[in-house]
């Protein structure tokens, strides 16, 4: 795949090419030679996006984060009240269609990669502390708000590391469940629909 175009497509060619290295070779095989072979530029071509393999990997984690966002404002679209928040990253996080679930296998080697250096998860770990504090403000139970964003993290990495996959059926139904439960004010009282006028 040679790369042509401006420097935002090149980069985003860059970020695509090093997804697929990871994700059909393992996180092993990134290096910035082999990006650099698979989109057809010079490893200064590379170097000029991207000076370190950690900052090509810091920008593949920024760019799944960043779909992610997308992906919760889409959801966002046609819900309002409490639980609204927890609705919306609930089916985020177990889309078919969102980034998520598209790039598993991309999602386990950058996690594999990042394991040589932690430090690289600190923007995640930022926006996922503001997440989860959303979470907490939506307007439901606390304990139900964190048990949504568990459960949708245990199926969602469950899938990412092949740990005990659910089946089609089971997940259709927890995630039924969990939706149910985001209608759930403090106290486990239902949530009035919201009045409209």
């Amino acid at each position: 795949m040679a790369v042509r175009g401006s420097g935002d497509s090149t980069r985003k060619n860059v970020l695509v090419a090093a997804a697929e290295i990871v994700a059909g070779e393992g996180a092993s095989k990134l290096t910035l030679d082999a990006v650099a072979e698979r989109v057809g530029l010079s490893k200064g071509g590379i170097l000029h996006h991207f000076a370190t393999k950690d900052s090509l990997i810091a920008a593949m984690i920024d760019d799944v984060t960043t779909q992610f966002e997308c992906d919760l404002l889409r959801h966002m679209q046609g819900e309002s009240g409490p639980g609204s928040f927890a609705r919306a990253f609930l089916r985020a996080c177990l889309d078919p269609e969102g980034v998520l679930t598209r790039q598993l296998r991309v999602s386990a080697g950058i996690l594999a990669a990042v394991a040589i250096n932690s430090q690289l998860l600190s923007p995640l770990r930022q926006r996922y502390a503001e997440w989860r504090t959303r979470l907490e403000n939506d307007g439901i139970d606390p304990a139900i708000a964190e048990l949504v964003r568990s459960a949708a993290d245990r199926l969602w990495l469950g899938n990412v590391l092949e740990l005990g996959p659910t089946s089609e059926a089971l997940r259709k139904r927890v995630f039924a469940k969990l939706i149910e439960l985001t209608h759930l004010g403090v106290g486990g009282a239902p949530v009035p629909a919201p009045e409209t006028v």
